[in-house]
């Protein structure tokens, strides 16, 4: 359960909610008066548009957090008695979740479903997977995304040998998998619509990431995340 993000994001959003306005004071004896009064509703309408932000930015935030807490019941629980509680009840709350979050283990926060797999690659597939757990928490997202290819290439070749009873690993282990998937379909393997297409971008990420290039290809993090969410999907699809 990751939700250190989201419990920051509410706190921030309730400092802004409990600033108290400071403005001029308006002097109606002050020749200034006009020009005084102008310079407070320019503040007054600054303040009430910081206001309204961050009433949305609560409100999104407090959704993100019903909905990341889920899977947990107790820490759900404590989250709806926050999307209910009053401004100055929220701190309390937030306290007990950030509790919740910081004793649960860091690899269980960060882990991923393993799919069903074939038992004949299963333990090679979840030992890169765990792998890719691992590079992922530590920010070394070009590793990842090498390893989501190494994880294609393993499960690919299988599901040729499932199709032919021929294993390429043995007779052409340079196989790459553009080639693999058009075998694939050359033997009736049918693969689900849009599937090639991902095993594609990850095929040209992973490429970028290993060989050397004039310039420089280091995944971010959202490609990076994106990439084994395509990597976990497309290993369900073939083994479903």
């Amino acid at each position: 359960m990751d939700i250190h993000h989201i419990l920051v994001d509410i706190q921030q959003a309730l400092k802004v909610q409990e600033t108290p306005a400071k403005g001029n004071i308006i002097d109606v004896k002050n020749p200034g008066f006009l020009s005084t009064v102008g310079n407070q509703n320019d503040f007054r309408s600054f303040k009430k548009q910081k206001e309204e932000g961050a009433k949305l930015l609560l409100k999104g935030a407090i959704q993100r957090l019903l909905t990341e807490t889920k899977p947990y019941p107790e820490a759900h629980s404590i989250a709806q008695k926050l999307s209910l509680a009053k401004a100055e009840e929220m701190p309390k709350y937030l306290e007990q979740l950030a509790e919740m979050a910081a004793d649960e283990p860091e690899q269980k926060r960060q882990s991923f479903r393993i799919p069903r797999l074939p038992s004949e690659i299963k333990e090679d597939v979840t030992a890169d997977l765990q792998e890719i757990q691992k590079c992922m928490t530590a920010g070394c997202f070009r590793s990842a995304v090498i390893l989501c290819g190494r994880v294609m290439e393993t499960a690919l070749h299988r599901k040729y040998y499932e199709a032919t009873n021929n294993d390429l690993l043995e007779k052409a282990p340079g196989t790459g998998l553009g080639t693999l998937i058009a075998k694939l379909s050359e033997h009736g393997v049918k693969l689900d619509p849009g599937l090639p297409n991902q095993i594609h971008l990850i095929n040209q990420i992973r490429v970028f990431s290993v060989h050397t290039k004039k310039e420089a290809f280091s995944p971010s993090k959202t490609q990076a995340e994106a990439i084994v969410l395509y990597t976990l999907d497309i290993l369900d699809k073939l083994f479903k």
